[in-house]
């Protein structure tokens, strides 16, 4: 009887641990955050805190560098709306704004999709200049922190304080 029971309860471990299924990873494609934003140069370290909003593979940034608050809207056709708010009245609208592709390209989470089922809790992604390493929050299981290398020197690191996934 108690040999019928012990192989009942290994059964029962077996298929419970063999039906346990993990949750994946996300990488979003319409979400909105809040993270910070460290900048190295050999003899500094700038940090921004920086709202996101990327919808549709539109951007808008809103940046805090402590001193100044510059919003940041990419419009079609490679355009930005730029204003500060000690100025709210008063924006810009720049044609050909060459900073847009580097901006976007360092939050652009669509660079990192495997295209598998499974998504490892650390995604690497080298454009031939920079290496870029997105880790996951094990607890939110959506993006943590971007590590972003060039010739193995950390030039940037974007760590998420909140990041909300929208449909």
């Amino acid at each position: 009887m108690k040999l019928k029971i012990l192989c009942f309860v290994l059964m029962v471990f077996t298929i419970c641990g063999c039906s346990e299924k993990s949750d994946p990873y996300v990488i979003p494609v319409n979400y909105t955050g809040d993270a910070l934003m460290k900048v190295y140069t050999e003899n500094s370290e700038n940090a921004y805190k920086v709202n996101i909003v990327c919808r549709n593979n539109n951007y808008s940034f809103r940046a805090d560098t402590g001193s100044f608050v510059w919003n940041t809207a990419y419009l079609s056709g490679n355009r930005c709306m730029l204003n500060n708010d000690e100025f709210p009245e008063s924006s810009v609208v720049i044609e050909n704004f060459k900073l847009t592709d580097s901006l976007i390209y360092d939050f652009n989470l669509s660079k990192y999709d495997s295209g598998t089922d499974t998504i490892p809790d650390e995604l690497v992604y080298y454009d031939g200049t920079y290496k870029h390493v997105l880790n996951f929050s094990k607890e939110s299981l959506l993006p943590a922190s971007i590590f972003i290398y060039k010739n193995d020197n950390l030039v940037k690191t974007i760590t998420y304080e909140k990041i909300n996934v929208e449909q």
